[in-house]
């Protein structure tokens, strides 16, 4: 029989919190399971047709997926941040049926997208029988920093292979939701906490990062996943010295060695690790031992979990255990040894595998490749900077030259004697054509939904 979310989580207590919203309402999972109950005659209009969810808030969202899994064929996850231009494209793509929406006046409600199709139970019926239990693909986009997002179908059996669900244990950890639910990494700490039994916060898309840390603290928030660029923000707000953090956890950037150091420091007591995963990958493998990049011992080895190797271009390879995701396009995900392409060049450097940044958005400079995330690792690594974002300029000599807006971690530092030294710094560390041109100060770098920095 498919595994279900309604299955996984059938032995956790009716009382325990599953998600606590920013509006401060509580969800325990004896709720959800009388709203599936309730609802029934509506899910079942679901059985074996394909449903969207976008535009929706992600306490909604949190919601509709438990209900509809394991019913609904497929489940297409339409974040709020992808250009509306592409909604109807995807849609169609998926040959969607159903738009779903769950309020607490309304409760599940179904939209018919495709013309032939019709809603016949948008209400509440007495008695329904429980329609057969289906392996529903969930569908999420890639990221798309760097090109137009692909839809990556998944089954919920390869996205929990790595989740830890004793809902004993489980009970002693309170996660901050951080990334989009939306997205992959999102829904990779919504299914660790919600199998694992563990209440998540989920804070508004709206809020800022002050008000969410502030409404972690309130909610006893002890667990957060988050990016390298939200970390640095965070760690600039007085609200993160309230926190009590017993676990972070780093994904979706590349993990430096500086904001490795600056977690510590500011949380002493938490284990800390970053992960590597991605939405066409899958789960991939973690670190805990404090250090940028991973012991080279990972590659070609089963010591991670997963077959990890590097390509003649210096691409990082990663072959899961079992691969049930693939592209909706109908394109390979996979080479002939079931290998996926991760588009993330990586280097060799003192039994250490350190990651350079994504092929696919190198800077061309009079025919060299510059990596934006390596120059940014030099100026975070000064010492001087809290958020540094690394760019292409226009050039008519040597096609484009490297440009950085940098965010100071003092407002008492002269900002010429600053750039003085990340220019020393740069030249140090890094070839010439690599060493920014243009060095800007700025009060902010703008990050997407998913706390990502926004590039291009």
């Amino acid at each position: 029989m498919p595994i279900t979310l309604q299955s996984l989580t059938s032995k956790i207590p009716d009382d325990r919190t599953a998600f606590i919203f920013s509006s401060g309402i509580q969800i325990k999972h004896g709720f959800l399971r009388s709203q599936v109950d309730l609802y029934r005659a509506i899910i079942n209009e679901t059985k074996g047709k394909k449903v969207v969810i976008y535009g929706r808030s992600r306490q909604e969202f949190a919601l509709l997926l438990y209900f509809l899994d394991g019913t609904a064929s497929e489940i297409l996850f339409l974040p709020t941040d992808i250009n509306k231009k592409l909604y109807q494209e995807y849609i169609d793509q998926v040959q969607v049926d159903y738009a779903a929406e769950y309020s607490d006046e309304d409760g599940i409600k179904l939209i018919a997208v495709n013309t032939n199709m019709t809603v016949a139970n948008n209400e509440v019926a007495e008695v329904a029988e429980v329609a057969e239990v289906a392996s529903t693909d969930w569908i999420i986009p890639t990221s798309g920093t760097t090109n137009v997002p692909k839809l990556v179908a998944h089954k919920l059996d390869g996205l929990t292979r790595t989740i830890k669900s004793n809902s004993d244990l489980g009970k002693k950890f309170t996660w901050g939701l951080v990334y989009d639910i939306y997205r992959f990494a999102g829904i990779q700490v919504y299914l660790q906490a919600l199998l694992g039994g563990s209440a998540l916060i989920i804070p508004s898309s709206d809020m800022n990062i002050s008000v969410m840390l502030s409404f972690f603290y309130e909610s006893e928030c002890n667990t957060i996943s988050a990016t390298p660029s939200f970390w640095r923000k965070a760690l600039m707000s007085p609200s993160a010295n309230e926190l009590k953090l017993t676990n972070i956890t780093l994904g979706g950037e590349i993990a430096d060695t500086q904001i490795l150091k600056s977690l510590r420091y500011q949380f002493p007591l938490a284990k800390i690790r970053h992960i590597y995963a991605s939405t066409e990958a899958g789960v991939g493998f973690s670190v805990n031992d404090g250090k940028a990049g991973f012991p080279v011992s990972y590659l070609n080895s089963d010591e991670s979990g997963v077959g990890l190797k590097t390509d003649d271009s210096g691409q990082l390879c990663i072959k899961p255990n079992k691969i049930s995701q693939h592209y909706m396009s109908g394109d390979s995900m996979h080479n002939q040894d079931g290998y996926i392409n991760t588009g993330d060049l990586v280097e060799v450097k003192d039994n250490r595998v350190i990651f350079l940044g994504r092929d696919s958005g190198a800077i061309n400079v009079g025919g060299n490749k510059v990596q934006p995330e390596e120059v940014e690792r030099c100026i975070l690594e000064t010492g001087l900077v809290n958020q540094v974002v690394v760019y292409a300029k226009n050039s008519s000599m040597l096609g484009s030259l490297v440009c950085a807006n940098v965010v100071l971690n003092s407002l008492d530092k002269d900002k010429k004697t600053a750039k003085q030294e990340i220019l020393s710094q740069c030249k140090r560390g890094l070839e010439a054509y690599k060493v920014p041109a243009i060095i800007k100060f700025v009060d902010d770098i703008e990050t997407t939904q998913s706390g990502k920095i926004k590039r291009g």
